[in-house]
């Protein structure tokens, strides 16, 4: 199902592992709402100091020290999110834009700045945006 098989695409480590366990050894159909109450039964037996330190890696990332540059970083902290996601309740559009603009290289956060009227408020607008300057400027490896 498609709720097994899209966390395949970016879980790692212990949760890949929780996912890959639910699957049904005979090939059968499998039950992805199993595999996403195991992840989220995961995430909460997180103990408080963990759940702390994920909640500050998550609010304060540092897009530009990953190993493929700032898109890398970026797109590995959204993967996170989404990961995290029980643990953090619903972070809105407008908080997520402003952690991402914070933290954008010099020329983007300039650009992104001169557009925010195209995605206000709504993130998948301003992943579009964001997308396209990187795209269009090296893939932001350098940026």
């Amino acid at each position: 199902s498609f709720l097994h098989t899209e966390p395949l695409a970016w879980l790692t480590g212990t949760q890949l592992a929780l996912v890959l366990r639910s699957l049904p050894l005979g090939g059968g159909a499998s039950n992805g709402f199993a595999a996403w109450r195991t992840l989220c039964e995961e995430d909460e037996r997180m103990d408080p100091a963990a759940q702390v330190a994920v909640l500050q890696e998550l609010l304060h990332p540092e897009f530009e020290t990953a190993e493929g540059g700032w898109r890398q970083g970026w797109v590995e902290w959204e993967a996170r999110l989404a990961r995290h996601a029980p643990l953090l309740g619903s972070l809105g559009d407008a908080v997520r834009i402003g952690i991402v603009r914070a933290r954008a290289p010099d020329l983007l956060r300039d650009h992104l700045e001169v557009s925010a009227a195209s995605y206000g408020a709504d993130y998948a607008s301003f992943r579009v945006v964001v997308d396209s300057y990187l795209r269009a400027h090296d893939g932001g490896s350098r940026q």
